[in-house]
């Protein structure tokens, strides 16, 4: 293992002249910017004068300013996303749908796609792989969880489904959340992909009957 001796020679290639140097034009470039944007306060009131020592104290009261605003923006996205997550536990697995069986969802999946209701169709494939899954012990369904910690689930209890489960689960979220057009040709693809994986799933258990 050299993990140790890749972080050695990781921190010699950052302590580098040319790394050194751009650290410090990041330091001068941010610095250059408060004292232009200094100058431009100052430049809207010509008349009053401020010492050099006053204008680094304002200089750095602005970077405070900058740095409480970024600070203020990372929390408000931080709590958007959180948001975003409950909401989307939640809207797609109603109460009282949690004791539904993958089947029930594979046989509502296949008329949706009779039908021509492709958004609902990718939305019962996807409910069928998830409740597939539970019923194979790999995960729990509860209605507040995201598929990020369903996603960890798998992660833990196997990882080969870790790669289906992502991408069936970033194709349901682009329809059901985003503005991606639910057709056909998308509907067949997720359909085909749940289906190749139940059908491979029944042979193994033909085989270990």
């Amino acid at each position: 293992m050299q993990l140790p001796e890749d972080k050695q020679k990781l921190k010699e290639i950052l302590s580098k002249d040319e790394y050194s140097a751009y650290r410090q034009d990041s330091h001068n470039s941010l610095w250059d910017l408060l004292s232009w944007v200094w100058r431009k306060i100052r430049g809207l009131f010509p008349d009053i004068t401020v010492s050099k020592g006053t204008g680094t104290l304002i200089s750095y009261l602005l970077l405070a300013i900058v740095l409480v605003l970024i600070a203020l923006a990372i929390y408000w996205f931080s709590k958007q996303i959180v948001r975003r997550s409950h909401i989307r536990s939640t809207s797609y697995l109603p109460e009282g749908e949690i004791s539904r069986s993958y089947a029930y969802y594979w046989q509502q999946a296949a008329e949706y796609g009779e039908a021509g209701a492709w958004r609902e169709g990718v939305r019962s494939v996807f409910l069928t792989l998830l409740f597939y899954l539970e019923a194979q012990k790999r995960i729990r369904v509860e209605s507040w969880k995201t598929n990020w910690e369903y996603a960890a689930e798998l992660a833990d209890s196997d990882p080969a489904w870790v790669q289906l489960f992502h991408d069936s689960s970033l194709l349901f979220d682009q329809i059901w959340y985003g503005n991606a057009e639910a057709t056909e040709h998308v509907f067949t693809l997720i359909y085909g992909s749940v289906a190749a994986l139940l059908e491979k799933e029944a042979e193994k258990r033909h085989a270990n009957a």
